[in-house]
């Protein structure tokens, strides 16, 4: 077979272990710089989605009243904390006049936690800021018309505010930033 020489190996490809702490490091850097970013951002976010949630659940709430044919609602407990909100079923069958305390709501919906209801307020009134309020959705779909007006806290201690309007006339939802009412347009 020839000289009795091996062939040389090929040079291997790679990083050094240097190189790979280097990229470690600044991946790390640049993943701090976002996380610290992002971690104030984080208590809006947790009001928005909560507030989304209830506009969703409304929605839900006010075409199920329509397609059944019979009132139902939504209840709002304002107490301690967490705050809640349960839903409100309809009357049964063989008591259609059932009075709201005495049927049975369905499971707690918790805010979360740092999240909790300001104001629920109706057109022409002030409002609820504590205790308990029901709000019942009409099968015409022209009852429950309210503000949900939702708080949270900034990193610096700020309030968030975030407000769901509900207009049952219309059937729309509108979202904004800080404490919401009813305009009334006098004429």
């Amino acid at each position: 077979m020839g000289s009795g020489c091996l062939p040389r190996q090929a040079s291997r490809a790679g990083f050094t272990m240097v190189e790979l702490v280097m990229v470690i490091l600044i991946v790390g850097i640049i993943f701090s710089f976002t996380v610290v970013s992002v971690s104030g951002l984080a208590p809006i976010y947790k009001v928005r989605s909560a507030t989304r949630t209830l506009g969703a659940k409304i929605e839900e709430l006010r075409a199920f009243a329509i397609s059944r044919g019979k009132p139902l609602g939504i209840r709002y407990t304002l107490l301690d904390d967490p705050q809640y909100y349960q839903i409100i079923p309809p009357a049964p069958e063989d008591a259609p006049d059932e009075p709201i305390e005495n049927r049975r709501l369905d499971a707690k919906t918790e805010l979360p936690t740092g999240v909790r209801f300001r104001r629920i307020s109706f057109p022409g009134t002030r409002g609820s800021d504590r205790g308990v309020v029901n709000v019942l959705f009409s099968p015409m779909g022209n009852t429950g018309s309210h503000v949900a007006t939702l708080e949270g806290a900034s990193k610096d201690g700020t309030p968030i505010l975030i407000s769901m309007k509900f207009n049952a006339i219309t059937g729309t939802i509108d979202f904004s930033e800080g404490e919401g009412e009813f305009q009334t347009h006098e004429g």
